[in-house]
């Protein structure tokens, strides 16, 4: 099976920096993830805006993953009111 093929997008971010945010994140509770985008290999972040900065996770932890990213957004909802 090929790499790329075992994992599963989690979220699309609009962002590299809200992509990297969570990523950190994900790794301070031991998941590992991947971010892809299509920003010309970093010389046009403003592509992002445009196509996305996707967060890939392998399958099989998909559904921890889910779970932490929303106490992720939870926290920060709550910090803004």
């Amino acid at each position: 099976m090929d790499f790329v093929e075992n994992l599963k997008k989690i979220k699309t971010y609009s962002s590299r920096i809200e992509a990297e945010i969570a990523k950190s994140f994900l790794e301070s509770h031991g998941i590992k993830s991947y971010i892809f985008s299509d920003d010309a290999g970093s010389m046009v972040p403003s592509q992002d805006f445009v196509t996305g900065v996707r967060l890939m996770v392998v399958k099989k932890d998909f559904g921890k993953t889910k779970e932490i990213l929303d106490a992720l957004e939870f926290i920060t909802e709550e910090e803004t009111e």
